[in-house]
């Protein structure tokens, strides 16, 4: 017979709170565009090194996530993202913005770098995966809403 399927809950949720922040970026940069008065390039610039960041931290990340710990690196990344979205949304200061933008993309980096090594590992990790593009698609949308 066929072993039950069981989807791996907490890393979808991982992925989709990691991988938001950047697949929220259109808006993000349109937002800093209109609220601090910025040029479109400085906005983009803005954004730009949000995606740096979050690269940044898969590249760093990705080979030690077994030998740190996932469920350490998570919080870490799950922190990090907290306080730099939070610093950034909370002033109008733009070396505080930008500062939050790079702590938050680091954060939003090492989230979705811990659930993507994890799903990676899955069983089946196509169905993780795409449960967790769906997710962040649908979540982006409620906040569209």
């Amino acid at each position: 017979m066929y072993a039950p399927r069981t989807t791996p809950w907490p890393l979808v949720a991982l992925f989709t709170a990691g991988y938001l922040a950047p697949y929220l970026l259109p808006t993000t940069v349109g937002r800093l565009e209109r609220g601090l008065d910025l040029t479109p390039t400085q906005a983009g610039g803005v954004g730009s090194l949000l995606l740096l960041s979050s690269a940044t931290a898969g590249f760093l990340l990705a080979s030690r996530v077994e030998r740190t710990g996932a469920r350490t690196l998570a919080r870490l990344g799950l922190v990090l993202a907290a306080v730099g979205y939070g610093g950034a949304a909370l002033t109008t200061s733009v070396p505080a913005v930008v500062a939050g933008a790079v702590v938050g993309g680091f954060g939003s980096g090492t989230a979705t770098t811990v659930a993507a090594t994890r799903i990676a590992a899955e069983k089946d990790p196509h169905r993780a995966s795409t449960l967790g593009l769906l997710s962040v698609s649908a979540l982006a949308g409620v906040v569209y809403l």
